[in-house]
């Protein structure tokens, strides 16, 4: 057990007194009115400053390129603003990034307008498409998408592209997810160091680098560039302090004059000096912030980290010395968390398959053990989850570090959060497991302890770039597809092994053998061409001002986070191992032990998706098998030794000196895009459909024995030896928590869960009656949110078959 930090429970009770100021609820409102906006200004910049560099080191014209558009992008103070700093100067809205990702507006050279998520299209004017085209003519063969696929296609000719439209791994490089991309800013060295002691840095390394006449010229530019990006962040700070106080000279209103006066005062401190208050720490974290959407925008999200460990020192002394209430505090965490909770996604046409979402997905950690060993639970941790509450909004993702020392108080809260926000926010990850895994890689406890949650819930160490190349997602479904039909994918090609005619097995052995050799043969190459893209990217793209704001050694090595490093995180999402498992057992069941089928007979129903004379009655058979989720030794050890074999498929690609890959199963909708690529299998499910959701979740409807069950099956398959997290969701009803009896069993449920080895546990909060009704009358659930994989999601956004999976999981009760 482990000490935990004395909180004022006094304090708690007046943060459960705070309401939304009338100003968060009029922006709450105007935000789900507000249209879908794509900005090109930004686009207009970055194609200007390239066309201006040419010829300059790539390190330094991405820094002026950052710089140019800092500099000039619109921006504006809306009246529901006091800490200021969006995307573009509408209330909602994102920037297209053609310079980083290339041509991958789905739409671009139609008229009909630009598809940027599943349900929204922006209609750009003539002048703005003209833009876009530009920038596509401009950085085509010059941007790490193109040239790496150009790479992919020389190694190993069409099976790259052919691997991708096949479903067998995820997203491609058009997703913008590159390697090293979506790291965290430091917020605990910006807030406490301030943006001209990074500049300081950068000069003095230059400076050094001159008198020394050191010969790495990549460094010398590097920080070169990290100069710039500061003089870029300090100049946008300076165009808003400068717009308030033009603002304030024209306002009428006393209260909101003085307001704009206060915001150009802040502007004008940080993120140039050190915070000093709460307030000014938030403004600080906005502004540094919204670098990384000018930079990057596809991966615009500021994740927010261990927010309630660095920000508590400024609000615990400002509540403290009364410069701040908590009522005060609360509106000042809303508006940052809501307004970084719904920025735009623009998305490639993979991308909104595997995401299916409007706005990005901004994640934050609360509790946990720091590296002090004490567990971190504090009262801003409970206002984080109080305004979350408050809020209802789909974004940001909130993960719960539990350990065997989370206070009461603090559980409580998470559920009652869960309950106000009905799809799995927050979510429950098993701290101590994640810290365990780590050390077993050779991370020291004490940095261990730091790891953060990005996106649906990737491990990382903040001070330690990640990294994906491309390949975030693997799908064990279709090594089963390839096993079936001697290496031929669902599109008819081939692109697995040849491990021959499933019917001339003679022992289920032998068919699972043929399903490990595929599962080895596509895993090893994928992991191959990721290595590919890690040395090719590089060369074509950097990142200066996330190198600068997020990583401490870029700075100390002059070294671009783009650039390979050995101190990287690798990791590839391994999933649909639940599908594999059911599958299998039904193959070992139905053909090898009761021969109640032949091999023959299935494939034949497989390949018809179950159709024809016989197809209906196999498909019973096939449901009828034995599934996880039922708290069934046989199944359950079958899951667990699919999912050993797959870890230990990723963690055995050696390529030194780099780290090994880790197994990481986490979220998105992932089952969605992944199903596209399955045609039916022995477990019942049938052609393209969504397979299981998040990783550790039964077949949906086939859970039959309740809740606790599921969590047997889980803990039996111990995913824990092999990966660092596999998700589980579960759905109740909102009756199951509509009680101060009913949270408290929840959380019983939960530490149960975890204390016995889970890893990640999120509940859907939803009936199912309600989940149909929304389907028919979508404009009366514009509200209702639900978890999806490993994130959370308005439902009427989501795809109708996505629609459908949700609808379809089995409604559990305590």
């Amino acid at each position: 057990m482990f000490p935990v930090r004395p909180i004022s429970e006094e304090l708690l009770r007046e943060i459960d007194k705070t309401v939304l100021d009338e100003r968060r609820l009029r922006w709450r409102e105007a935000i789900k009115a507000a249209p879908y906006a794509m900005l090109t200004d930004r686009q207009k910049y970055a194609t200007e400053a390239w066309k201006e560099t040419e010829g300059e080191d790539l390190e330094l014209r991405r820094a002026k390129m950052v710089k140019k558009i800092a500099e000039n992008v619109a921006i504006n103070i809306l009246d529901y603003d006091f800490i200021v700093g969006r995307i573009g100067p509408g209330i909602v809205g994102n920037y297209t990034e053609i310079d980083v990702v290339g041509d991958y507006l789905d739409g671009l050279w139609s008229d009909d307008g630009i598809q940027g998520t599943l349900h929204d299209k922006a209609t750009v004017s003539a002048e703005d498409l003209e833009i876009l085209r530009e920038a596509a003519r401009t950085f085509r063969d010059h941007n790490p998408v193109d040239c790496v696929n150009k790479v992919f296609a020389e190694v190993l000719g069409d099976w790259p592209r052919d691997a991708v439209d096949a479903h067998l791994k995820d997203p491609d490089l058009s997703s913008g997810n590159f390697g090293n991309c979506t790291n965290t800013f430091d917020f605990d060295k910006i807030l406490n160091k301030g943006v001209l002691y990074y500049r300081a840095e950068a000069q003095a390394h230059i400076d050094e680098f001159l008198n020394n006449k050191t010969q790495e010229i990549e460094k010398y530019f590097f920080w070169k560039a990290a100069v710039i990006v500061c003089d870029a962040t300090l100049a946008l700070a300076k165009r808003y302090a400068d717009l308030a106080r033009e603002k304030a000279a024209w306002e009428t209103d006393p209260a909101r004059k003085a307001e704009l006066e206060q915001i150009a005062a802040v502007c004008e401190r940080v993120p140039a000096h050190p915070a000093r208050s709460f307030h000014e720490a938030l403004q600080s974290m906005v502004l540094t912030g919204l670098m990384k959407a000018l930079e990057h925008p596809m991966h615009n999200q500021p994740h927010w980290g261990r927010g309630d460990s660095y920000l508590y020192p400024f609000f615990i002394n400002d509540i403290r010395s009364g410069a701040l209430t908590a009522q005060r505090a609360l509106e000042l965490l809303a508006e940052v968390v809501g307004r970084w909770g719904t920025q735009l996604q623009i998305q490639s046409a993979l991308h909104k398959q595997t995401h299916q979402i409007t706005y990005g997905i901004s994640s934050m950690n609360l509790g946990g053990v720091g590296p002090d060993g004490v567990e971190n639970a504090n009262e801003l941790s409970y206002l984080f989850l109080h305004a979350v509450g408050l809020l209802h909004l789909s974004s940001p993702t909130v993960i719960v570090n539990w350990t065997s020392a989370s206070p009461r108080w603090f559980m409580k809260k998470a559920v009652e959060t869960n309950r106000l926000t009905g799809g799995g926010i927050p979510l429950f990850e098993n701290d101590e497991h994640m810290v365990e895994s780590f050390v077993r890689d050779g991370v020291s406890r004490e940095e261990a302890r730091t790891w953060i949650g990005r996106g649906c819930v990737w491990p990382a160490l903040p001070q330690r770039s990640e990294y994906k190349g491309g390949a975030a997602g693997f799908n064990s479904a279709a090594m089963l597809q390839l096993a079936l039909h001697n290496g031929v994918a669902v599109t008819g090609k081939k692109l697995g092994l040849e491990t021959g005619d499933p019917r001339d097995f003679k022992t289920f052995d032998e068919f699972y053998g043929a399903y490990v050799r595929q599962h080895n043969f596509v895993m090893q190459r994928t992991l191959w061409l990721a290595d590919v893209a890690r040395d090719t990217q590089y060369k074509y793209l950097r990142l200066p001002a996330l190198s600068v704001f997020s990583i401490r050694q870029c700075m100390d090595k002059g070294r671009d986070t783009m650039i390979p490093d050995v101190q990287c995180e690798y990791g590839i999402t391994d999933r649909a191992i639940i599908d594999c498992a059911d599958s299998l057992i039904a193959v070992k069941k139905l053909v090898y032990d009761e021969k109640k089928l032949t091999m023959d007979e299935l494939i034949r129903a497989l390949d018809t998706n179950f159709e024809g004379e016989r197809g209906e009655e196999i498909r019973q058979l096939c449901l009828g098998a034995p599934k996880f989720g039922n708290d069934i030794p046989e199944v359950d050890e079958l899951a667990a030794k699919v999912g050993q074999m797959s870890a230990d498929s990723v963690t055995s690609w050696d390529h030194s000196p780099y780290p090994a890959f880790k197994s990481v199963r986490e979220g998105l909708s992932w089952h969605y895009a992944a199903g596209l690529g399955v045609g039916a299998l022995p477990n019942g499910r049938k052609a393209l459909e969504p397979l299981n959701d998040a990783s550790a979740s039964p077949m949906r409807g086939m859970d039959c024995c309740g809740p606790t069950a599921v969590l047997r099956s889980v803990l039996r398959g111990d995913f824990g030896r092999g990966s660092y997290v596999v998700a589980l969701n579960q759905k109740f009803p909102r009756s199951a928590v509509a009680s101060d009896e009913d949270v408290e069993k929840l959380v019983d449920y939960t530490n149960a869960f975890l204390a016995a080895g889970g890893t990640h546990i999120q509940y859907n909060i939803v009936d199912s009656e309600e989940l149909k009704d929304a389907k028919i009358r979508p404009e009366e659930h514009r509200d209702l949110i639900v978890r999806v994989g490993g994130f959370s999601a308005y439902f009427v956004q989501l795809s109708s078959d996505i629609q459908d999976d949700v609808i379809g999981r089995t409604e559990l009760t305590l």
